[in-house]
């Protein structure tokens, strides 16, 4: 999976667009309901959030297009993000 901050886009590895992040309420992990250990409600907007850590591109293409409202949660040092910035690649 590859994330740029900047633009707030998640791509796969194969850089297939899957989703751009927006979320004007900025929860944290630990604020949203919990659901089980990979996903999280929102009291504020109802949508699920998933945990991507550990999830392979096919897991989260499937996960956005069969609720594309469906939240993700990315932190910048899993291990299955790359961070790019206006498309080309940047160090961890």
């Amino acid at each position: 999976m590859k994330f740029d901050p900047l633009t707030k886009k998640v791509y796969t590895d194969k850089d297939e667009f899957v989703k751009a992040m927006n979320c004007p309420y900025k929860m944290s992990w630990d604020q949203l309901e919990v659901t089980n250990s990979s996903f999280r409600k929102c009291s504020n907007c109802d949508h699920l959030i998933v945990d991507t850590e550990g999830l392979s591109d096919d897991q989260l293409l499937k996960i956005v297009r069969q609720k594309p409202e469906t939240c993700l949660k990315i932190d910048l040092n899993q291990q299955n993000v790359k961070i790019i910035s206006n498309g080309f690649w940047t160090q961890k």
